[in-house]
Parts: C-alpha cells; sequence; structure tokens
C-alpha cells in the first residue's frame, strides 16, 4: 500500500520520484493481498494491474536512494543483509515517533483501512523531507 500512495501523494506534489516496493520476505511474483487492493480501492488509489512482488535484492537496494520500512524488524533485516546501504533505512514512521506501522497482513478490512491510513499520515510527513533531497 505503501508504494501506491506514496507515489500518488508525490505525482500530487509534483514530486518527480519512482517509488518501488520490494519485500524482506516476498513471495516474488505475487499479487499484492486482496485485502491491501481493496483498501488501496477504497481511498482512491490505484497499485496497478501489473504489480507484483519481488524480494529486495542487491541491485534494488544500490539503485535505492531511500528505503522506507514499517516495522523495526524489516530495518535490521536490510542492515543485516546489505550494511553498506544502512544509512538509506528508515521507519516510515520516524518523523512522527511512530515506531513502527503494523503489517495489517492476515487481517480483515478494517485493519488494512486503519494501516492505510497511518501511511498517508506518515507518508504526509516524509514528503517536505523527499522534495529537500531532490
Amino acid at each position: 500500500m505503501g508504494q501506491a500512495i506514496l507515489q500518488a501523494k508525490a505525482d500530487a506534489a509534483g514530486l518527480k520520484i519512482y517509488v518501488n516496493s520490494c519485500g524482506v520476505q516476498a513471495l516474488t511474483g505475487k499479487r499484492p493481498d486482496k485485502q491491501a487492493l481493496g483498501a488501496l480501492e477504497r481511498a482512491g488509489y490505484s497499485i496497478g494491474e501489473e504489480k507484483r512482488a519481488e524480494q529486495l535484492l542487491m541491485p534494488q537496494a544500490n539503485a535505492a536512494q531511500l528505503m522506507l520500512v514499517m516495522e523495526n524488524r524489516h530495518k535490521q533485516w536490510i542492515m543485516q543483509n546489505f550494511p553498506a546501504y544502512s544509512g538509506k533505512v528508515w521507519l516510515m514512521g520516524h518523523w512522527n515517533g511512530l515506531s513502527e506501522v503494523a503489517d495489517p497482513i492476515g487481517q480483515g478490512p478494517a485493519e488494512f483501512d486503519a494501516c492505510l491510513k497511518v501511511l498517508e499520515g506518515e507518508i504526509d510527513l516524509w514528503l517536505p523531507k523527499l522534495r529537500a533531497l531532490l
């Protein structure tokens, strides 16, 4: 969900950035979770039919200028597997003092909708920082 929200908000803000999403335990090639797609649709976001899960590998880590993660375990995994890129890894909730954005995987629509709202708020806090990087 974060990819769709961040790309839409960046586009609306006139930021020329490319947003990609990779997992630390991704089932490569799998479509996004149906609950996530439903939450995005209800909120007016589109992720595109072509989106498939991909595992974070060296080429993606190298290409990324910034890696935003929802949970500390994601941050730790990246820092352990790609220590040279540790400085690129930030929690989505960093600017709000939020330690983590809880992953709603395996839960229902209400939890996905709530997560989407949290992500929107956190992304709104990241946009000025992203603008400053450009």
